[in-house]
């Protein structure tokens, strides 16, 4: 006979020794596709089921986690964790179980394998699409995630997550110079995420951009203004801005954004916004991994650092609400404060007016990766496809360019914000956990930047 855990007691038993208990259940599948160089190179499947339990008492966690659901296991764990944070405190919990949240409409264990294999070699067809590409690498994943949130404040959630990833890396070549251009697709939703979806048009902008990079010229090196499309993506607000706001690097001492609440940190046409409730986003989540509802959270309004993101640790900790924002990478991790779906709201002006007021200078329509010291701001960023801008157009493209910054300096400088909005989706990493986030931006003129090229 199988032996059913009694997760009740079990949370009674952690809340008791501590100031805040949670446990964490989940299953998940995943599927992944590759192909490489034209063919499979990857096919694979992954079942995961594990149980997560939490206590926090005078401000630290004490964490464990098993992938069993023996309730004498739990039992052990739930003990070792009593016994750190031991304070025997009577504790009455009234659970409200709430009815399950799903993100989809139609699961995608709906679309035959064959039907997700010929997404990825479609994709990766397209991308094969010039003599020039040499190399391509077509990626298709969906993953589903069952989570349920049981948590001493009386929540009892469930959440049924599905998300789709599309993407294709490809490689042009001409001599000895060699060029990639990356683009994907995806989001939180099901099997109805990819209805109309055209598969080959990822695989043929991935070969666009690498060939537009073969096209390309150095970029000039020096200060210049700059412009920041819409479609590049928020990669600027999620490292620059983003990560100095969340409250366990803002509030010990490891953002520039330290102890600024109340005052103005950017440019007053600016405001950012972290939303998990933007469906189908590919950080929106129902609640996050605390059973805390999501919400639109406006951290600088109108150049003003209004609040920071934090979850129930940092709220206990320092004061204030939970903001949404506790989220972890699966069952065997502890929830920390992370972004959902980040973005700077868009402003008043005109893209193209914004080009125009340009005489000289570079315009970003695609960006990379980067790194950036939350400690003092100061970042650098790659633009994986960029363009000269001579008389307010866009002229001759240039490649390997970077841009390289402070953070809250260029929030103040940027004095024009577009109509526009723009999201890229990627997986945010931080203390050894990813999880899925998109981010956004209007287009943006920073009127003196330091631009690394030739």
């Amino acid at each position: 006979m199988v032996k059913i855990p009694d997760y009740t007691r079990i949370l009674k038993k952690l809340a008791s020794c501590g100031d805040y208990a949670d446990i964490f259940i989940e299953s998940s599948f995943r599927r992944i596709i590759v192909f490489e160089d034209g063919k499979i190179d990857t096919l694979s499947s992954e079942d995961d089921a594990g149980v997560g339990l939490r206590l926090i008492r005078n401000g630290r966690t004490f964490y464990g986690y098993t992938n069993s659901s023996d309730p004498d296991v739990l039992d052990e764990i739930a003990c070792g964790l009593t016994a750190l944070g031991e304070k025997g405190a009577e504790t009455v919990l009234d659970f409200t179980k709430s009815a399950p949240v799903y993100t989809f409409e139609r699961p995608c264990e709906q679309i035959p394998l064959q039907d997700k294999i010929k997404i990825a070699e479609t994709v990766s067809r397209a991308a094969y699409g010039d003599k020039r590409a040499v190399q391509v690498r077509a990626f298709y994943g969906d993953v589903f995630r069952d989570v349920r949130i049981i948590n001493s404040l009386g929540d009892d959630k469930t959440k049924k997550l599905s998300y789709i990833t599309i993407y294709a890396n490809a490689v042009a070549k001409d001599g000895d110079d060699l060029q990639t251009g990356y683009e994907s697709f995806g989001g939180v939703f099901g099997a109805e995420g990819l209805d109309g979806f055209e598969p080959e048009t990822v695989g043929k902008e991935a070969l666009r951009k690498a060939l537009n990079n073969l096209a390309a010229d150095y970029a000039p090196a020096g200060r210049m203004p700059v412009v920041l499309a819409s479609k590049a993506g928020g990669t600027m607000v999620h490292e620059a801005v983003g990560h100095g706001l969340e409250a366990d690097l803002a509030e010990e001492g490891m953002s520039v954004y330290e102890n600024k609440i109340g005052m103005q940190v950017a440019n007053p046409i600016i405001s950012v916004i972290d939303d998990g409730t933007l469906k189908p986003k590919r950080g929106y989540i129902p609640f996050d991994d605390e059973g805390t509802d999501a919400a639109r959270n406006v951290l600088i309004e109108n150049g003003i650092l209004k609040s920071y993101m934090r979850d129930r640790l940092y709220a206990l900790k320092n004061g204030g609400a939970p903001t949404g924002n506790g989220r972890r990478e699966s069952y065997r991790h502890k929830p920390i404060v992370r972004m959902t779906n980040t973005f700077i709201a868009p402003g008043n002006d005109r893209p193209d007016d914004i080009i125009k007021s340009v005489d000289s200078g570079i315009y970003v329509a695609d960006m990379g990766g980067g790194q950036v010291n939350t400690v003092n701001g100061d970042f650098v960023f790659e633009v994986t496809e960029g363009y000269i801008i001579k008389n307010g157009k866009i002229d001759r493209p240039v490649k390997n360019a970077t841009l390289m910054g402070n953070g809250p300096e260029v929030m103040q400088s940027i004095d024009m914000a577009g109509t526009d909005l723009g999201f890229g989706i990627g997986t945010c990493g931080k203390g050894g956990q990813g999880v899925p986030v998109s981010d956004a931006q209007p287009t943006l003129r920073i009127p003196l930047i330091t631009v690394g090229g030739k």
